[in-house]
């Protein structure tokens, strides 16, 4: 099986430390243009990690819009100018007591993809020869990042044409998707301490999120779009998609040769799981507790979160707060109970992506 993108780092790191011994750290945060967040996600560090489940508008660091502007490294032989510094990355390293860092924007024909972050112990531990092969390892590094992220977008614009054209547009709208992964990711970055999740997988949750649904293109219309209650026979037919969905994004896997994406596993079961509840009377397969996998745990909470609060021709929206209530009194039995935590934890970011990504009133 093919590494994933966490361990690549640490083979990175470890190759390096054959001739550079007292490099103690190696870390990648990844930038999203759209968001302007710069977000933690692999690193290799002696002795564990000075900085996890961390992110940062990009504007608000200007030593680092610096140089992804002037698409150009930064050493600093001390640390001593991070002293003072209010942001948390800057204590962390210093607290983690390094002396010395090194700095590369990952760019890709000029686009930003992330940074590669360098410490040492060792004050003016940053030379010439170190430095060269660091910036051979990042454009590595940043045409790895490219690959994957967007071997993603590809899959997941070719479902959005298919979803366009079955006209399954009614629910999954532009905003919907955005808040729902965008509250995926918040719950999971909240949970990645109690059950541990890697930055990088809370990275493709929310990446892989946007498509929990997308088995309903294989519902027929009269089913999918009907206003009332659904029949018996036709709830059956609805409870087909999650594995109607894991078996065509497998297929398009296939199809578009797409097989390096790392965390496919992630992928299917967010797809297949998302409708299971916590006490096992959910479908397609009555998965009760921790047996259902934490990705769709995880997606399931947001999911019907912005259902409730988000308004349909048949219903108007639900307030915030009474979603919250809501998702409080079916802990434990619909959802998981860490996940719902972690979402209340998260009113105020909740909030602030609903106000972001409000849809269009309905009239």
């Amino acid at each position: 099986m093919e590494s994933s993108f966490g361990e690549k780092v640490q083979n990175v790191h470890t190759t390096l430390r054959q001739r550079f011994d007292k490099l103690s750290r190696v870390a990648i945060a990844i930038y999203d243009p759209q968001t302007d967040q710069l977000k933690t996600f692999a690193h290799s560090t002696d002795g564990g990690s000075p900085l996890l489940q961390y992110e940062v508008r990009l504007s608000e660091v200007p030593s680092l819009r610096y140089l992804a502007e002037h698409q150009q490294p930064r050493v600093l032989d001390t640390l001593d100018s991070l002293l003072g510094s209010p942001s948390e990355h800057s204590r962390k390293v210093l607290a983690a007591g390094y002396a010395s860092s090194y700095t590369e924007p990952l760019l890709l024909n000029s686009r930003l993809f992330g940074f590669l972050f360098c410490d040492a112990k060792e004050p003016g531990y940053f030379d010439g020869a170190i430095c060269g092969e660091l910036a051979a390892y990042a454009q590595i590094l940043a045409a790895i990042i490219a690959v994957e992220f967007f071997s993603i977008q590809t899959l997941n614009g070719a479902l959005t044409t298919v979803r366009e054209f079955s006209r399954y547009r009614d629910e999954e709208t532009a905003n919907h998707l955005h808040r729902m992964s965008a509250y995926s990711r918040l719950i999971a970055r909240e949970v990645a301490a109690h059950y541990p999740l890697s930055d990088e997988e809370v990275e493709f949750i929310h990446l892989f999120s946007e498509l929990h649904d997308i088995g309903k293109i294989a519902v027929p219309d009269a089913i999918l779009l009907k206003p009332g209650k659904l029949t018996a026979e036709e709830y059956g037919v609805m409870k087909t998609h999650p594995f109607k969905g894991r078996e065509m994004i497998a297929l398009m896997i296939r199809e578009f040769g797409l097989d390096g994406i790392h965390h496919t596993d992630m992928l299917e079961n967010i797809i297949a799981y998302h409708h299971e509840r916590f006490d096992g009377q959910g479908y397609p397969e009555g998965l009760a507790g921790e047996a259902i996998p934490l990705e769709a745990r995880i997606v399931a909470v947001a999911d019907v979160f912005d259902a409730l609060t988000s308004e349909r021709p048949y219903k108007q929206a639900w307030p915030l707060e009474t979603a919250f209530e809501y998702l409080k009194t079916h802990a434990g039995s619909q959802f998981d109970p860490v996940c719902v935590a972690a979402a209340l934890q998260s009113r105020e970011a909740f909030c602030a992506i609903h106000r972001q990504y409000r849809d269009p009133v309905i009239t």
